[in-house]
């Protein structure tokens, strides 16, 4: 492997992946903002004695109240769908709706949305309907396109498999082209 290929690869999947840098900066300044306000309170505990006072009542009026089992069961319940969130946030791969290819001397990437428009067109074309009644989702494996046909005209299902594997084969990305032809079309 050479070094520009090693490059193409990191700079791919810095695009192809998502940063966690916005969830852990919002983990982090709540974090940061309970501790400040831990802190604050310690220093005015022991400061004031009318605020300790008034702190301990409190303090015990809200234990007496989480004392109570669905109390419980609520706080325990929020904290750990919290924490699988969390969890989930820092495990999971946040993948971006791009597509990347090395060749031995480029490297494409390439948008869904790019693609799933290109495939509308072909498609749209060699069928022979409008472009605006061809509809495509670009999945992780899958390419699923709707055809609305005008009615009375017949769409072929071939027609429009070729079209969106010509264009996959194209742009060098495999996918499974599924074509769904509304049973229902609209009067032109």
């Amino acid at each position: 492997m050479t070094n520009e290929q090693t490059t193409y690869r990191r700079v791919l999947r810095r695009e192809t992946y998502t940063s966690r840098t916005a969830a852990a900066m919002v983990v982090a300044s709540i974090g940061a903002l309970l501790l400040i306000a831990l802190l604050a309170g310690a220093v005015w505990w022991l400061v004031d004695g009318g605020f300790r006072d008034a702190a301990a009542s409190r303090l015990e009026g809200i234990s007496v109240g989480v004392q109570q089992p669905a109390v419980l069961f609520g706080i325990g319940g929020g904290l750990t769908v919290l924490a699988v969130v969390l969890l989930a946030l820092a495990l999971l791969p946040g993948r971006r709706a791009r597509r990347a290819r090395i060749t031995e001397r480029t490297a494409l990437l390439v948008d869904d949305g790019v693609i799933a428009d290109s495939i509308a067109a072909a498609v749209a074309r060699r069928a022979g309907v409008d472009r605006g009644r061809v509809a495509v989702f670009v999945g992780r494996r899958t390419v699923e396109v709707r055809i609305t046909p005008t009615s009375g005209v017949f769409v072929r299902v071939a027609d429009a498999e070729d079209a969106a594997n010509d264009i996959l084969a194209g742009l060098g990305f495999s996918a499974t082209p599924r074509v769904v032809i509304e049973a229902h079309g609209v009067v032109a």
